[in-house]
């Protein structure tokens, strides 16, 4: 028996993603590619019933989130009334749809594609396509385009305070290495500029392919980094 065997059969929270997902499909659980699940060993998907259970493309399941398709709840009405009076739903989760750490994803839910969950919400019920959700219970907050919206409108204030802050902690400001993912603000359009400045582009749940090109694509707010620079000292 091989290592990947051995872990799948009797370790599966020791998996990498792509094992854990085939590990999933195998075991009869409908999981889509490029899904990301951030820590394994933290994660609790319900195996009980695996074919009540879909995951879909592109999602991203973060630190303690546990999805179920069951409910043993019944274990206290047997003891009351006698009865065995099982629960089960099926519980589908659809494309693109990030869960925040902690979230819990009960028996039945349904979540649409492009869905935001907040961290720490308790998700049941039904919800559309392009929301942002969160709460316990989780209800929509927003939608998608709401919520794109309010993050462009705090994009650049909040990249100028990550530049002031380490400047003020580290006596100067950072690389564009180190600003991470708001190259897009002041990066020349060319994919050189990539390698030059060690801009990571393989996005967890995403498509580097596509990353790249919508970059691309593009226009920068600043034209170079020194003038974003500049803003910062205003």
């Amino acid at each position: 028996m091989n290592l990947f065997k051995i872990k799948r059969r009797f370790l599966p929270f020791l998996l990498k993603n792509d094992e854990y997902i085939k590990y999933l499909n195998g075991n009869g659980i409908k999981c889509g590619i490029h899904t990301k699940f951030f820590d394994i060993k933290s994660i609790s998907v319900d195996m009980q019933r695996p074919w009540m259970l879909e995951i879909g493309d592109y999602c991203k399941i973060t630190k303690g989130v546990v999805i179920l398709s069951h409910d043993y709840s019944r274990s206290v009405l047997r003891r009351v009334y006698g009865e065995i009076i099982d629960g089960s739903k099926k519980t589908m989760i659809g494309n693109n749809v990030f869960i925040g750490i902690n979230s819990i994803i009960l028996m039945g839910s349904k979540i649409g594609n492009n869905v935001i969950v907040g961290a720490c919400s308790i998700v049941s019920g039904s919800f559309p396509d392009n929301v942002v959700i969160a709460g316990n219970p989780a209800k929509i907050i927003c939608s998608l385009d709401e919520y794109y919206k309010k993050r462009k409108k705090y994009y650049v204030e909040e990249a100028k305070e990550c530049a002031r802050e380490f400047k003020q902690k580290n006596g100067k400001y950072p690389t564009i290495e180190d600003m991470g993912a708001f190259f897009p603000l002041y990066l020349k359009r060319e994919v050189s500029e990539l390698k030059t400045h060690n801009i990571f582009t393989n996005l967890s749940g995403d498509n580097e392919e596509e990353v790249i090109s919508s970059w691309l694509k593009s226009q920068p707010l600043y034209d170079d980094y020194s003038e974003f620079l500049k803003e910062c000292d205003k």
